[in-house]
């Protein structure tokens, strides 16, 4: 892996390069792969401005061969995305059994190697086109990533592809196994029925583990030991985005015995016990026994990876031990759009994904410090900047506006994450990244419509036709559909697992968990029939066009 500024071509194979224009024909059926992808480069390779961007390999297998006139696109209905200029051979050529990077950043200004779009790092599907615009050349469909954990090929040009902790840009893919670092199991909740749930909306037993390096550690290939029940648990190497642990972060591992919900499910955990976390090598990273607690009362370490462990009547999962809670102030998300196409501009005159902050209090209220995150499992996935108080203080009554672009270096009010507009969740936490000041699941909203509370704060929310960002939605024109729908009456909320849903009105449902999976989608229903959904919190969404939280218990 190469760090500091990042030049991938060298004095004396540039000469080579310009010489190879010369005396060479490009085969333009090369064999050409996109090898390697990092969509969430935080602390990866910087590019020839220090900035960390997105990147994409291409491996040659064939003959030196001339990329310009090539096009990459994210868009499946539109291959032609952006086509790689022929102004600079030297960085566009890419010679036999060799590499070349591309810079995914939406920034063409700065070169010929910079596309003029980015990647998401919640996974897509990349295409490389030949200059007809139609034939593709080679695509992957990548899936989410983890901060800094790049997806490539196991090899050069091979057909497997894997997460590179060590990741290999404009280098030869090969994986090497990290070493075993320093972690701790810092808290255990044994007992769960009122505590946080999975993304599956189960209240589940959890182990919490801490990473007091200053750099991230991703639990691959660790395990997770009961020496008394005599049961492990390997994490595998396929999600980094749920077992990578950020420098002095933490992760939740949910105890029940059920892997097949995801990496970070491992077996049933029964108290009073023991565990150990072992690395990758069988050493004993860490090991940790709790006695018997009672029901929604945690234990752990006093301090983070201290010595002295006590009991939490509020558990802490994914947070300091020592955490202070601070009550957030009266907010509200008042107004989202998912798919802009042509209604709002941010600074750098780019149409992005925004959602307006609503303080309707008598006094400014300084957001600085809370934290915004699109998964529930990921609280304090990006937090307000500290360092501009006249920008984020919202006045008494008034709106504040974010770019959800997965692009901070356009502004303070740039986000490190997108909203999908296949629908998902929208969070709002206070200071503390733990106390929840304003939550809205969402569905699908449509091409420049945006979807908010029918009046600022109301528990309504409606599509708007005439958006309002920064502005009151008081007033505003609400889709047709809207205006002429009567409110759907879904009761009993809650409801006990097993008992049927009623609705006041048939209509079409769709019913996603916490973290936006669908579950369940059914049209012109009357009522609904969940037995086999564990208690939690779900998301129900109505006609497509608003949701609500329906709770299971």
């Amino acid at each position: 892996m190469k760090n500091c500024s990042f030049f991938r071509v060298s004095l004396l194979q540039s000469a080579f390069v310009v010489l190879a224009i010369g005396l060479f024909q490009f085969n333009t059926s090369a064999q050409l792969y996109i090898n390697e992808v990092m969509a969430s480069n935080q602390a990866g390779i910087n590019d020839d401005f220090f900035e960390q961007d997105d990147w994409l390999e291409i491996y040659n297998a064939g003959s030196i061969t001339n990329l310009a006139g090539y096009f990459m696109s994210d868009d499946p209905n539109l291959l032609t995305k952006w086509e790689i200029p022929s102004t600079n051979a030297g960085l566009t050529t890419v010679l036999p059994n060799n590499h070349i990077l591309f810079w995914i950043d939406n920034d063409i200004t700065q070169g010929e190697d910079h596309a003029n779009f980015r990647l998401s790092g919640d996974g897509e599907t990349i295409f490389l086109v030949m200059p007809d615009g139609v034939t593709i050349v080679d695509s992957i469909a990548y899936p989410e990533q983890a901060s800094d954990v790049s997806y490539g090929r196991s090899c050069d040009g091979c057909d497997d592809w894997v997460f590179f902790d060590n990741s290999t840009p404009d280098d030869v893919n090969m994986e090497i196994i990290p070493e075993v670092e320093t972690l701790f199991i810092n808290e255990v909740l044994s007992n769960n029925s009122t505590n946080i749930v999975d993304l599956s909306g189960e209240h589940e037993a959890w182990v919490e583990i801490y990473n007091p390096n200053p750099f991230q550690v991703n639990l691959a290939r660790y395990a997770l030991h009961d020496p008394v029940n005599e049961v492990s648990y390997t994490f595998p190497t396929t999600n980094p985005a749920l077992t990578a642990i950020g420098g002095g972060e933490f992760i939740v591992i949910w105890m029940d015995g059920e892997e097949i919900e995801g990496v970070d499910h491992a077996f049933e955990l029964n108290g009073p016990g023991s565990l150990e976390l072992r690395g990758h090598d069988d050493s004993l990273v860490d090991e940790y026994s709790f006695p018997e607690i009672p029901e929604n009362v945690s234990w752990g370490r006093s301090a983070d990876g201290g010595p002295n462990s006590i009991t939490f009547n509020i558990p802490t999962p994914r947070v300091t031990n020592t955490l202070v809670i601070v009550q957030p102030e009266v907010l509200y998300i008042n107004e989202l759009m998912t798919d802009n196409v042509s209604d709002t501009l941010d600074s750098a005159m780019e149409y992005e994904d925004w959602f307006e902050i609503y303080n309707p209090g008598p006094n400014a209220v300084n957001i600085a410090g809370y934290y915004l995150t699109d998964n529930p499992a990921n609280p304090d996935k990006w937090q307000v900047p500290l360092d501009v108080p006249q920008e984020t203080t919202i006045a008494a009554g008034g709106y504040l506006l974010f770019f959800a672009d997965e692009n901070q270096s356009e502004g303070w009010n740039h986000t490190n994450f997108r909203l999908s507009n296949n629908g998902e969740s929208l969070s709002l936490y206070g200071p503390d990244g733990f106390t929840l000041a304003d939550f809205i699941g969402f569905g699908v909203v449509g091409e420049d419509l945006s979807f908010g509370r029918e009046t600022d704060g109301s528990p309504n929310w409606v599509t708007f036709i005439e958006t309002t960002p920064e502005y009151s939605n008081n007033g505003a024109s609400i889709n047709v559909e809207n205006l002429s729908r009567k409110e759907v009456k879904v009761y009993p909320n809650p409801i006990s697992t097993g008992a049927v849903l009623q609705l006041s009105e048939s209509c079409d449902i769709r019913l996603s968990d916490m973290g936006g999976r669908v579950l369940l989608q059914e049209e012109n229903v009357h009522q609904l029939n969940c037995p086999n959904l564990a208690p939690g919190v779900y998301l129900l969404q109505i006609n497509q066009q608003y949701t609500i939280r329906l709770l299971i218990n």
